[in-house]
């Protein structure tokens, strides 16, 4: 009886345990959840974009761990805002080798940057608004983005990133329609942002808020600015007070004092949603759900 050889076999199995080089899917790290959000869509049915900042923590005051640069030292590909919103992160994707692809979001061809405090960005300003994921026409330029170099990268499954591309754009036609819809009756009332984190949504969907709490989310306000505000307040009499999930609460309250202003809170970044590819139109519908809470009865 002949005796075959085994060599097949164990190639066989190799081949099972360690994958074939070239064939391994790109390794993707985002800095914050809405732009994991947004990879996630791009990338569904191939891989799971990672995300540095914890849901529990801002962005604002974040502060990287050994593991954080580990991981970004391991990327293929990383995606992050900008250094307005991530200081943090500036020296460490200036170091990222050559074989790595970086795409800072705010730098992307044709994205609509707004000045702090909602206006369009004048000439050469520096300070733009960092929330640029709330525009729903940055987000597909984002996703383009993406996509071009995820299909550059691992040809294998081009045909599923441009795919998956289309179906966020088509994803995203549909949640403008309905946003828009949602939002419409809600475009002449008063309300009050602790943060104005939001500017982006509102300038899309006609909304704008009578005053911001807090100008800077970086300090807390003085004793001056607190008195100003309630008196502020207590003129218009604001229909809510949208604060986001990282606002503290003993400041609002300092702030508020007795004032009756319904308080809701929003959440801009998506801390709790899942990173799939509805991630990023529930982020938006979420914050829609907000407004109609603040819309008083009839």
């Amino acid at each position: 009886m002949l005796k075959r050889s085994c060599a097949p076999c164990l190639l066989a199995w190799v081949m099972l345990l360690y994958p074939i080089a070239g064939l391994a899917q790109p390794v993707v790290v985002t800095s914050i959840k809405p732009l994991q959000l947004i990879a996630a869509a791009v990338m569904d049915g191939v891989a799971q974009p990672a995300v540095l900042i914890p849901s529990n923590q801002s962005p604002h005051h974040y502060v990287l761990r050994p593991s954080d640069v580990a991981l970004v030292d391991q990327a293929d590909l990383v995606l992050w805002v900008g250094e307005p919103l991530e200081t943090y992160l500036t020296s460490l994707v200036a170091g990222v080798g050559p074989e790595s692809v970086v795409i800072e979001a705010a730098d992307l061809p044709g994205m609509h940057l707004q000045a702090l405090g909602g206006d369009a960005l004048a000439g050469d300003e520096a300070r733009y608004d960092a929330h640029l994921w709330l525009n729903t026409a940055n987000a597909l330029r984002i996703a383009v983005a993406l996509a071009a170099e995820l299909v550059a990268r691992d040809t294998a499954n081009a045909a599923v990133y441009r795919a998956n591309l289309e179906a966020f754009r088509d994803l995203l036609s549909r949640a403008q329609e309905q946003l828009r819809v949602r939002l419409a009756p809600l475009a002449a009332i008063d309300y009050v942002v602790f943060h104005d984190g939001i500017a982006y949504f509102e300038q899309e969907f006609g909304l704008r808020h009578q005053l911001v709490m807090v100008p800077d989310h970086e300090n807390q306000p003085g004793v001056r600015h607190i008195m100003q505000i309630q008196q502020m307040l207590q003129e218009h009499q604001p229909a809510c007070l949208l604060e986001d999930v990282n606002t503290n609460p003993a400041t609002v309250s300092t702030v508020l004092r007795d004032l009756p202003v319904k308080r809701i809170t929003i959440d801009p970044l998506g801390h709790s949603l899942s990173a799939d590819k509805q991630g990023y139109a529930l982020l938006l519908m979420h914050l829609a759900d907000a407004f109609e809470e603040c819309l008083p009865p009839r």
